[in-house]
């Protein structure tokens, strides 16, 4: 006998049924591309989570030496121009070791530099300072070492263009310095320049042609020029 309306609802549902063969989840393709196998580290190497005592560091240095020529010394001296805190045990590790150099012996000194003014502008009229100064060891080598002869053509390296640069800004400076207002008069060398340029076209010695013919930029013209259905010339161009 039902009771409530509740006991009836309950007692509608059917039973559930016994599943004899439950259905197998097979992964998708997808699933099966996207794992990755591990790869295994080579024999004998340490993994980036081992501690720092098991791992072989490496260390680059942070500074730059310098090897200076020096003609009036013997073959058996070489020196270097090094950093403030480096030391003579620290310049002898680091020949032997990254080398191969036996040294034998190592002296050093600290040269100090001329006390300079800032410059301003090009000129100095800053306030007076000292640069900071220059660490130099000489080292006794076990064997000789002899430097390389210096190159003699130089044309490689474009050395003249670079000396005319260097003599030009010479000039320049010698000038600004003996004028102090050249920068706000006309440069009496290029007006001259313009001048007698300008004279030789009036005398008809040297042909005008503007840019774009000197380079060779009017093919255009000369291609409808070319064609029959071309274009009349225009009265202030001459036809070539």
């Amino acid at each position: 006998m039902l009771n409530t309306a509740g006991d009836a609802a309950i007692r509608a549902i059917p039973p559930q049924q016994k599943i004899t063969n439950p259905p197998t989840l097979r992964p998708s393709p997808t699933t099966l591309t996207m794992v990755r196998k591990t790869i295994g580290l080579p024999k004998g190497m340490t993994g980036p989570t081992a501690p720092l005592s098991e791992r072989k560091q490496i260390y680059l240095p942070e500074f730059t030496i310098a090897l200076v020529r020096t003609p009036f010394l013997s073959t058996r001296y070489a020196q270097f121009r090094v950093p403030l805190n480096l030391n003579k045990l620290d310049m002898r590790d680091y020949l032997e070791r990254v080398y191969g150099v036996g040294v034998l012996s190592v002296r050093s000194y600290v040269q100090l530099q001329p006390i300079t003014r800032i410059t301003r502008d090009g000129r100095n009229m800053g306030a007076w300072r000292r640069p900071k100064s220059e660490k130099r060891m000489t080292v006794e080598l076990r064997e000789p070492f002899v430097w390389p002869e210096e190159p003699t053509d130089l044309s490689r390296w474009e050395k003249e263009s670079w000396d005319s640069g260097e003599r030009f800004q010479t000039q320049m400076r010698r000038e600004n310095r003996q004028r102090g207002d050249a920068a706000e008069k006309p440069d009496e060398k290029m007006r001259k320049a313009f001048k007698e340029q300008a004279e030789e076209l009036k005398q008809d010695k040297e042909a005008w042609r503007p840019t774009w013919k000197v380079l060779g930029l009017d093919f255009a013209h000369r291609e409808m020029a070319n064609t029959k259905n071309s274009v009349p010339w225009p009265k202030w161009m001459k036809k070539p």
